[in-house]
């Protein structure tokens, strides 16, 4: 008999703690916690350069993508859709393209709450195949947590379930942070100064400061160590870092991801002229 009451317990417990995260949340809303909805949000960590709007018959763009990361996220489709819904002309063909949009994802997972995956982001270095002396403008917010452990504390089977609500309130953020390198047309040939390898362990990239990124936080600036080549071409090559967060009580990777995918989706236009 006492087994079988305390395997009833158990049971209980484990169905109180499985409902952890839906209880917060509900009582999130209660409390006006800005973590008790899934909010998401871009951080331009090398913001996208200030070209002049193109011609009509100049709205065309070649886009590749590749994954660098450990994730399995496929962005190519969703970066064609979203150039094509803003009135882009998608070629396959690179040569006859007036921009060449080439992304690649270097890390999803999670971040510092409130960080907007840019402190992630300033590690990365210099952008591979971008010409040097782009700026970086990196906004970091202080960490927050939400702690409702107070209210929690009478529910359901005491202190036990209290902690499970005060885990399943802690807010837990996901960054996707993509390299962009924007190569512009140009009729006559131009020389510059490209980076061929990424370095570590840095925060930004030298260079001039552009203020377009994400509201909050401040900017910072440092040198970026890492092979660079001089290249003639008639496509200049202008390096974007973006960062895609998604943040919420206790988000899980399956919930951030459509959340970020949706956020990707409204600003790829942005890295093009308009």
């Amino acid at each position: 008999m006492k087994s079988i009451r305390l395997a009833t317990v158990l049971m209980l417990v484990a169905a109180l703690f499985a409902g952890c995260t839906s209880v917060s949340r509900q009582l999130g809303n209660l409390t006006d916690n800005k973590y008790a909805e899934a909010r998401s949000g871009t951080v331009w960590v090398v913001p996208p350069p200030q070209l002049e709007p193109p011609a009509g018959g100049d709205r065309t763009v070649y886009i590749s993508y590749r994954n660098i990361s450990d994730s399995d996220i496929e962005l190519l489709n969703l970066l064609k859709e979203s150039a094509r819904e803003q009135g882009w002309s998608v070629v396959n063909d690179p040569s006859t393209a007036k921009y060449r949009l080439r992304a690649s994802t270097r890390y999803f997972g999670e971040v510092e709450p409130e960080s907007g995956g840019a402190i992630a982001a300033g590690t990365m270095g210099a952008i591979a195949g971008a010409a040097t002396g782009i700026g970086t403008g990196v906004a970091v917010a202080a960490a927050t947590d939400s702690n409702l452990a107070g209210a929690a504390a009478g529910i359901g089977v005491g202190g036990l379930v209290g902690a499970g609500l005060t885990n399943a309130s802690r807010p837990r953020e996901w960054a996707l942070i993509i390299d962009v390198v924007l190569e512009e047309y140009h009729s006559e040939p131009v020389e510059f100064t490209m980076v061929t390898g990424s370095a570590s362990g840095t925060r930004d990239v030298a260079g001039t400061h552009n203020s377009r990124m994400a509201s909050g936080g401040g900017t910072a600036q440092g040198n970026a160590s890492g092979a660079t080549a001089t290249r003639t071409s008639n496509y200049f090559p202008h390096g974007i870092r973006l960062s895609v967060w998604a943040n919420q009580m206790n988000m899980k990777e399956e919930e951030a991801l459509p959340e970020i995918e949706e956020r990707t989706r409204r600003v790829v236009t942005q890295m093009l002229p308009m």
